[in-house]
């Protein structure tokens, strides 16, 4: 009687044995299917080029007939509006483009900078030197795309949106300084 037992705990260890086992391999069969993932559409702005400046008012200069290193001071009035432009090419306008280019980067952009304020720059000129000074805005250009995250947890590109040409400063001077007249550089 004995062994009949002993026949049928081992009987039941070998069948506790398949049983574990066809649970173990349905759970490898699944993880072995692909990775899905679900679809996401999101914004992606790149910045293109170096900064562009446009004058806002004229050439102001000063000369320093001291003898020492002085600073002079400048005041300006504006005489031309800038402002921002966006060439789209599908959908969205002007501000739908600045709001893009201001949550995904770290710049503000200024919409128009309008004509008549007075401005002021302070410089330090050398002795019998002149300073020359120019109210500038600067400009950035930044493109929009739209990406999608497809199922098979790729990215891709899928449309352009367009460039943005944001007024990224709007105050910017260019100065030089020289006992010869030259140019103002931002």
């Amino acid at each position: 009687m004995n062994h009949v037992k002993r026949r049928l705990v081992g009987a039941g260890l070998a069948t506790s044995a398949l049983v574990l086992g066809s649970f173990v391999i349905p759970g490898a069969t699944a993880s072995a299917e692909p990775t899905r993932c679900n679809e996401v559409f999101y914004f992606k702005v790149s910045k293109l080029g170096r900064p562009t400046y446009k004058a806002i008012g004229p050439t102001a200069s000063k000369r320093n007939g001291g003898s020492s290193t002085s600073t002079l001071k400048y005041k300006i009035k504006t005489d031309k509006t800038r402002s921002s432009t966006y060439s789209r090419e599908a959908g969205g306008g002007l501000d739908w483009g600045i709001g893009k280019v201001e949550a995904k980067t770290s710049y503000d952009i200024t919409k128009t900078v309008t004509r008549g304020r007075s401005v002021t720059n302070t410089m330090k000129v050398g002795p019998g030197k002149r300073g020359y000074t120019k109210p500038m805005v600067e400009y950035r250009k930044f493109m929009i795309d739209e990406y999608v995250q497809g199922e098979d947890c790729q990215h891709h590109w899928f449309k352009s949106y367009g460039v943005l040409k944001g007024i990224t400063s709007s105050l910017h001077f260019a100065e030089c300084v020289s006992r010869n007249p030259c140019t103002p550089k931002p």
